[in-house]
């Protein structure tokens, strides 16, 4: 499974699907590649706005709006994804909700998302990323 599929799969066919289950490969491929846009777009915004010097301009305002829009996009694929990741490991998907603790509960979630997929999950239904594991 390539980074990119899993991304383009979790996005595009599994945008707000909360039931089934994802792969731990798939989830984690989905999370760097995530994580290497938002610290791309960051990157990009410091070097074309010279860092806090310019903060106001169009370019930095620019910048914190194509950000935004993004995250704002890939919450629901992201709850989603934690989600059936959640329901890989037999746990229920209300657990996503721990990230709303702050500190503890977002480092439970990570923990949770580590741990091997378990045979008992089956009851969550097969796993929507067939053609990708």
């Amino acid at each position: 499974m390539r980074m990119l599929d899993a991304y383009v799969h979790t996005v595009t066919q599994n945008y707000i699907r909360f039931s089934g289950r994802m792969s731990r490969a798939e989830f984690w491929w989905f999370a760097l590649c995530n994580f290497l846009i938002i610290f791309a777009l960051v990157i990009l915004a410091g070097l074309l706005t010279g860092g806090l010097q310019n903060q106001g301009s169009f370019m930095a305002t620019l910048f914190e709006a194509i950000y935004g829009i993004y995250l704002l996009a890939m919450l629901l694929p992201s709850i989603g994804a934690e989600v059936r990741r959640l329901h890989d490991i037999d746990l229920s998907g209300w657990l996503v909700l721990l990230n709303l603790i702050p500190y503890l509960g977002g480092l439970i979630v990570l923990i949770l998302m580590l741990l091997p997929a378990k045979p008992s999950g089956d009851k969550y239904g097969p796993y929507h990323d067939s053609t990708l594991s």
